[in-house]
């Protein structure tokens, strides 16, 4: 066999990789976002959502009972 092919590749074991991956995300587009006392950490793009639902509501684009329910299901799909 040829030394190309006899070769170990370097790989992390899967607990590490794990923990790599993880780490990872906390410091990418995952973790950008605020903390809200009582809530904890929203996203922007959640954040974004929700204040388009009341913006709607307020315009009247959306019963408040609709905006209600899409964003209680919404952050509740979240979770």
């Amino acid at each position: 066999m040829s030394e190309k092919t006899e070769s170990t590749a370097r790989r992390m074991p899967p607990d590490t990789r794990a923990a790599y991956d993880g780490d990872r995300l906390e410091r990418g587009r995952y973790h950008a976002g605020f903390d809200v006392p009582l809530v904890g950490h929203v996203s922007y793009q959640s954040a974004g959502f929700v204040l388009g639902l009341v913006v709607a509501g307020a315009a009247g684009a959306l019963d408040w009972p609709v905006v209600t329910a899409v964003g209680v299901g919404y952050l509740l799909a979240r979770r």
